[in-house]
């Protein structure tokens, strides 16, 4: 059963959302090829018009870009400018950035526990890939903006919960400037590394307060707690 059935009315914003279903089903990556227009076609029971108009936002968005005689490509998380521009309204104050700081920790803290109690070996191993692959990044001088990002919606997904994923991503993408400046700070890589590792020892013993604790912990020492 589709979760966003279509109707005559909003047609357009349900094969968007749609499509999105089908890059978390296809579990795709920034970078890798999206289902070909004419499978989007079979796969979503629309007409082919319909699907390129959906492409099209959902590229001037930068959340994907077609490349001419290749096909379209998931862009990375930093492309998409639809982010951008509702951030530029919401985090207009002081408090509206803490709040939202507050909210970050709150849903973590909680996908925290729930993924100790849920979590399967295969999260535990993808956020352990996760961390060796943001190890290599920094050993070549590189911050690891893109995979510090991963780790932290790999482990709201181990929760095993859609709709706290759905609230948690927007959330993050709101505070990505000043994520991104948190990991510049002189050391905070290395620091943040180490205390995701930790969080995943607790989460694969399934030590429910202590990984919930590490997860606060770890953004709030990051300064402003959005890592």
């Amino acid at each position: 059963m589709d979760r966003y059935p279509i109707s005559t009315d909003s047609k357009f914003n349900s094969i968007v959302l749609r499509i999105h279903d089908l890059i978390e089903e296809d579990n795709l990556s920034p970078g890798e090829k999206l289902p070909s227009e004419r499978e989007l076609v079979s796969r979503l029971q629309v007409g082919r018009s319909t699907v390129r108009e959906a492409l099209r936002a959902l590229e001037l968005l930068g959340i994907i870009t077609t490349r001419r005689g290749e096909g379209t490509y998931l862009q990375p998380y930093e492309s998409h400018r639809l982010v951008d521009l509702l951030a530029f309204y919401i985090l207009r104050d002081e408090p509206t950035k803490q709040h939202l700081s507050e909210m970050r920790t709150l849903l973590e803290t909680g996908a925290a526990r729930q993924a100790a109690l849920r979590g399967t070996i295969e999260d535990w191993d993808a956020l352990e890939g996760i961390c060796l692959e943001m190890a290599k990044k920094i050993s070549q001088g590189d911050i690891p903006f893109e995979e510090d990002f991963r780790f932290h919606r790999r482990l709201v997904k181990a929760s095993h919960n859609h709709l706290l994923l759905r609230v948690w991503y927007p959330v993050v993408q709101y505070g990505q400037a000043m994520r991104q400046s948190a990991l510049t700070r002189e050391g905070r890589v290395y620091k943040a590394l180490e205390q995701h590792r930790e969080i995943v020892t607790y989460l694969r013993h399934g030590n429910a307060d202590a990984a919930a604790t590490a997860v606060e912990k770890h953004l709030t020492e990051a300064g402003f707690p959005l890592v």
